[in-house]
């Protein structure tokens, strides 16, 4: 446990690290240009205070708009398809992580904090309390803080500080999102299913506002708000910075060891999944593409070897000859 705490340290401060030293390739007031590689530069424009609450309808409209589209029709039948696969095997799935959870320490049991000024549970007691803690908005919004205050040191940065107003917007949208799902579906979770001996979970669309505050658990399983907002995280932050090539494969990793430690601490069905990465995916690339201006230098890009055949037909004395000349 110590060994994978010291690791988590060693990769955020790694993050810190190398998000600090990304310098503007420009001074321009209007635009500051990032170069990502010999062909790609992003360029940001300042953000303003309330951009990352002006943009949550347009964040909801193009989810929507994005699961109509015919190109994107194989993206909802891989969605649908899976949790329609995995819904049958949801309580053995369920009951296996939970007995390997617990075989390796701890993972199956209810996430635990350490209270501070005696009121507020925030600082995780174990591993597995704050791998769950990592997919909480909380941690979302103390990376928004981190961004902003290294666009702040030093100079503005205004790619740090558009990635900063972004993780708040995606988070909203995020939240608005999957908690607009849960009461339409509402699928019991596993820890109320158990006590209630429900394999699988019970389903009671539409609940009562009522219902569903005084018993969240019973109606708040799908999708996980955890997952699709940790997804919708890694992805502003790769979407900005690809030139740092670990964010995305360390990031979504991370996702899986999130995704498992809420089935084993009997949080959510693996089923409530398939939709929240959708989700989480999908909100992240659409907040943090509308704000980069992306230039591609068409002269780096690597040209293609074009090819000219040119024929000839000749008779030589009772033979037909054919020419080919190939020019590149």
């Amino acid at each position: 446990m110590d060994k994978l705490k010291t690791l988590f340290q060693m990769f955020f401060l790694l993050f810190v690290c190398q998000i600090s030293a990304q310098q503007s390739d420009t001074t321009s007031v209007e635009i500051q240009k990032f170069k990502i590689n010999d062909e790609v530069t992003y360029g940001y424009k300042k953000p303003t205070t309330w951009q990352m609450f002006k943009y949550i309808p347009d964040d909801l409209y193009q989810l929507g708009k994005f699961t109509i589209q015919k190109e994107n029709l194989k993206y909802d039948a891989l969605v649908l398809g899976s949790t329609l696969a995995l819904l049958p095997y949801d309580q053995k799935i369920l009951d296996d992580a939970g007995a390997f959870g617990k075989k390796v320490g701890g993972w199956d049991e209810d996430a635990q904090y350490h209270k501070v000024v005696g009121v507020l549970r925030i600082i995780p007691k174990n591993i597995p309390s704050a791998v769950y803690y990592v997919g909480n908005g909380g941690t979302t919004m103390l990376l928004s803080g981190m961004f902003y205050a290294i666009g702040k040191i030093g100079k503005d940065d205004y790619r740090a500080l558009n990635t900063s107003s972004e993780l708040i917007e995606v988070l909203f949208s995020v939240g608005v999102t999957t908690q607009t799902l849960k009461r339409i579906t509402g699928r019991q979770s596993p820890s109320a299913a158990i006590r209630d001996e429900n394999d699988g979970g019970d389903w009671k669309p539409f609940p009562s506002f009522n219902a569903f505050q005084k018993n969240t658990p019973n109606y708040d399983a799908m999708p996980s708000g955890h997952l699709a907002t940790y997804i919708a995280t890694v992805t502003v932050i790769g979407t900005n910075y690809p030139e740092i090539k670990w964010i995305k494969p360390i990031g979504y990793t991370l996702g899986g060891v999130l995704a498992f430690n809420m089935v084993s601490g009997k949080v959510h069905w693996t089923s409530d999944y398939p939709i929240a990465v959708l989700i989480g995916y999908v909100m992240g690339k659409t907040v943090a593409n509308r704000r980069i201006i992306k230039e591609v230098n068409k002269n780096n890009l690597e040209k293609k070897t074009t090819y000219k055949f040119d024929y000839s037909f000749k008779k030589t004395n009772q033979f037909s000859v054919v020419g080919v000349a190939m020019t590149f």
